[in-house]
């Protein structure tokens, strides 16, 4: 289980300190000078379910490829907050998969964590910081598509299968055909945009998704559920959506398909 109350809290820093935080593959560091505050943060192939959040007065590490923020001298506090990507995720499972008619099933999407890095009362943002490095990608025709983040899941059918990660949200998703046809696909689209984020207890969730496919001639309906998911005793919010859905909205997931979107 990883404990996330301590990340999510404000974070004081005097001058000359360094929060350092190590999440999953993401190595964060904020350094606070004068009038100015630093951050640099990388990527590496260490354990998916590693996690350290540590604050300490360090020398300053010219070597590392920082950025500089001017913030003002009264600024002494920043504060980590959860999001998702902010593009659209093309998910590609493991191997093809073929849903028979009138079935359904239920995956469990693990998505990247983003941190958004704030500062002050108002919890202005200073940067965006993902924890695993994304390849880009194209969906959809070349005249109507969306530049994409790519990624390979094994998008499990159980809870209980998920391995421990830190840096990835569960998303729990259903896909039902209800087709009278086989319906194989080999990627979807989400849109994390639309989700919530969660604290369960042994992991980060977003709200439920659900997806209708009516055949390859039909609009095919994805819902968006507006509630805390019913898994892990995710109850206590901890990032709203990055754009609230509208009823009757036209969306892609399938590769070759058209859906209505809608919050139920």
């Amino acid at each position: 289980m990883v404990d996330y109350s301590q990340l999510w809290s404000p974070h004081s820093l005097a001058c000359g300190q360094t929060l350092e935080l190590e999440l999953g593959s993401l190595h964060l560091w904020i350094h606070r000078g004068r009038e100015e505050w630093h951050i640099a943060h990388e990527t590496d192939g260490a354990s998916e379910d590693r996690y350290a959040l540590s604050i300490d007065e360090v020398p300053f590490d010219a070597k590392r490829s920082w950025t500089r923020w001017i913030l003002g001298e009264k600024v002494d506090t920043i504060q980590l907050k959860p999001q998702l990507p902010d593009r659209p995720l093309i998910v590609r499972p493991e191997m093809p998969m073929c849903l028979m008619p009138k079935e359904s099933v239920q995956f469990f999407v693990g998505i990247p964590l983003w941190l958004a890095i704030t500062f002050g009362k108002r919890q202005e943002l200073v940067v965006e910081v993902p924890s695993q490095a994304l390849s880009n990608s194209w969906f959809g025709a070349l005249t109507e598509g969306e530049l994409c983040y790519a990624m390979k899941t094994t998008a499990k059918l159980s809870p209980e299968n998920l391995g421990p990660n830190a840096q990835r949200v569960v998303f729990p998703l259903e896909v039902r055909n209800a087709s009278k046809e086989k319906l194989n696909f080999v990627r979807l689209c989400l849109r994390p945009q639309y989700l919530n984020i969660y604290q369960g207890a042994t992991r980060l969730w977003t709200n439920k998704g659900r997806v209708s496919y009516r055949g390859e001639d039909s609009w095919s309906r994805f819902v968006y559920s507006s509630a805390a998911p019913e898994f892990d005793r995710a109850n206590r919010l901890l990032g709203n959506a990055r754009e609230a859905m509208q009823r009757g909205a036209l969306l892609k997931t399938f590769d070759t398909l058209k859906q209505r979107v809608e919050i139920s």
